[in-house]
């Protein structure tokens, strides 16, 4: 094979790759194209431009319901509260993002281990539905969505005596399971709603027990359960396509399973609480498990990459379910967890990036979620101990927010970020118990914090796993090559930087077969920027005759995500038949360099483009 280009060679105002590509034939009157592998490239520093504070973090309490009318001794809230739409507020026949959100919750009292299923309006805390004597886990937590596929969100919910239970929107109970010991803790259990195999039907995920829609089993895990081993402290596992095989897997500590129970892999390590995100260059993704005290980063066979001991931890402090997301605005994400007396955020190598001292010495097992109130690209940590609501700045971990206005037990509870109110602004819903009781609410004094999601539907929350309706995805996204999160409600990573850059460049033209009347193209598509860019990118390739004239000759989507910081493998493009007086090629990713005419909204908009102009068709046809 003869090529026109030189395969080492970068092309003008494109990316250099630095690799060469290898011809899989060498039969000199051929064109078998050159494969140009992906791999890691460098990154475009104008796309990484880090926000500064706008200094408009001024949180208030909004309001407070820490009393009922119904199962008035219930007060006690030690559970993650659930916002989503339960209640058709506007009169158009259904629940969704044009109502007012509700939120979910358990209370407790006298008759601990059961408490009472609670929704309020999350306008004001106005009792929507209230469901005492069910036996539901006092410090269990609940899952919203639409499981039965009749349009409106469903309430999924552990019982103190091992099973689940579902209730409709107005309270009314659907099923429930058979017992489920062994396969759940029975005490601070958080259910997940996932439809695991793209069927329409969700599955419900609760420990390593698998239910379909109606309450039926359909597969018990044999290894962890997503808790810590032989502490009756809950569990945390939810369902995804950890390694892209089109099938989502239960995810525990130091196993995978199939929808069926099956084991698909184990690391024989200790069971933790997990969360998924993209630390690495492939697209699968990668698990945070927190357990005993240490935290540790797996690939998605589970081989282990990195661990470290969490600052605070100690024989009491297990570690509390971990969250993923860009803290610093650096464009990529960390991940961190609270215990005893410390809160940390680590790097994707397992070093502490920082620490901030808290109090949680009780059980050192909570949870934290994170989200950029104020825009500038770095997410802050909110995290509630015993006695204090806190929020950190990512970058350093500068206390932001050190509010009285809370206390807690701690178990695995967390606060939630949302727009709970459908003011345009997200709010912190936060519970309590031992002092301060009920839910409180934070907004900003000032109504300036950035806009949420109306909807943050259970523990293992991460954005891509519901609709804003509350229907469940099937085929779900994963939400670590779009959002890289996990506990997080932002809908606008990374906000202070540019994001993606799309580039082209073509990187072999051979015309030894236009005597019959063909060319062969080589193009690889990159992503120089900061944002990982979805399948569905369009990628084509132009002729201009010598009368000016461009012709489309070739188009197609580009059907894998575009990672950041990566080339793909490269594509070859027949042209055939050759149109006549070709002069000049040019390939065009994205609709080329027209902002006016891109899908996706880049850091740079006029690089999308590369063109060859040099020996083509027109000069070799007819030659000997």
């Amino acid at each position: 094979m003869r090529s026109l280009l030189d395969p080492g060679a970068s092309q003008p105002d494109s990316p250099n790759f630095g690799d060469t590509g290898a011809p899989v034939d060498t039969d000199p009157y051929s064109c078998d194209a050159y494969t140009f592998p992906g791999r890691a490239i460098a990154q475009t520093e104008e796309c990484l431009n880090v926000g500064e504070s706008v200094d408009r973090f001024t949180p208030a309490i909004e309001w407070k319901k820490d009393s009922f009318t119904v199962a008035s001794g219930d007060v006690s809230v030690m559970m993650m509260p659930a916002v989503g739409p339960l209640t058709d507020d506007n009169g158009d026949g259904v629940a969704d993002a044009n109502d007012t959100p509700d939120i979910v919750f358990i209370t407790y009292g006298a008759d601990y281990p059961a408490g009472t299923l609670r929704v309020v309006s999350g306008a004001d805390g106005a009792e929507r539905v209230n469901i005492p004597d069910q036996n539901v886990q006092a410090t269990g937590g609940v899952a919203i969505g639409d499981v039965d596929g009749d349009g409106w969100a469903d309430i999924v919910v552990p019982t103190a005596d091992a099973r689940i239970k579902m209730f409709d929107h107005r309270g009314r109970l659907q099923w429930t399971s058979v017992p489920l010991t062994g396969h759940i803790q029975g005490s601070s259990d958080n259910p997940a709603i996932s439809d695991m195999d793209g069927d329409g039907s969700p599955e419900i995920i609760c420990g390593n027990a698998i239910l379909d829609s109606q309450g039926r089993v359909v597969g018990k895990g044999t290894a962890g359960m997503a808790g810590v081993n032989g502490q009756n402290v809950g569990t945390t596992a939810f369902a995804v396509d950890i390694d892209g095989d089109g099938l989502q897997e239960v995810v525990t500590g130091n196993a995978l399973y199939n929808r069926d129970g099956t084991l698909k892999a184990s690391n024989r390590g200790e069971d933790g609480y997990p969360a998924v995100g993209n630390f690495d260059d492939d697209a699968k993704g990668e698990i945070v498990v927190v357990s005993g005290g240490t935290v540790r980063l797996q690939d998605d066979d589970l081989r282990v990459l990195c661990s470290a001991s969490i600052p605070g931890a100690d024989s009491a402090s297990y570690g509390g379910p971990p969250t993923v997301a860009d803290f610093d605005g650096d464009g990529e994400a960390e991940f961190a967890a609270a215990a005893g007396s410390r809160y940390a955020v680590f790097e994707s190598d397992c070093s502490v990036k920082w620490q901030a001292t808290t109090q949680d010495a009780t059980s050192g097992n909570t949870g934290s979620s994170v989200f950029d109130f104020e825009g500038d690209g770095a997410a802050e940590a909110v995290y509630a101990d015993e006695t204090m609501l806190w929020a950190f700045n990512g970058a350093d971990g500068a206390v932001k927010l050190q509010s009285g206005q809370h206390t807690n037990g701690t178990w695995l509870e967390y606060p939630v970020v949302a727009d709970v109110d459908g003011d345009g602004h997200a709010e912190i819903v936060v519970p309590n118990t031992s002092g301060k009781q009920g839910i409180y609410v934070f907004g900003d004094a000032a109504n300036s914090w950035m806009p949420g999601r109306k909807i943050w539907n259970q523990h293992a929350y991460h954005i891509t796993n519901i609709d804003d309706d509350g229907a469940i995805p099937a085929g779900e996204e994963p939400n670590w090559l779009r959002y890289n999160s996990f506990r997080s409600g932002d809908l606008a990573p990374a906000g202070g930087y540019a994001g993606p850059d799309l580039t082209v460049a073509i990187r072999d033209v051979c015309s030894d077969e236009c005597e019959l009347d063909r060319l062969t193209v080589s193009l690889q598509v990159a992503n120089p920027g900061y944002q990982a860019v979805e399948p569905g990118v369009s990628l084509q390739l132009y002729g201009e005759l010598d009368t000016g004239e461009q012709r489309l000759l070739h188009e197609e989507t580009v059907s894998e995500p575009i990672l950041a910081g990566r080339s793909l493998d490269s594509v070859t493009i027949v042209v055939d038949p050759v149109p006549t007086n070709l002069v000049r090629l040019y390939a065009k990713v994205d609709a080329g360099n027209s902002a006016v005419t891109s899908e996706v909204a880049e850091c740079a908009e006029t690089n999308n483009e590369d063109v060859y102009g040099a020996e083509l068709c027109s000069t070799r046809r007819g030659a000997p």
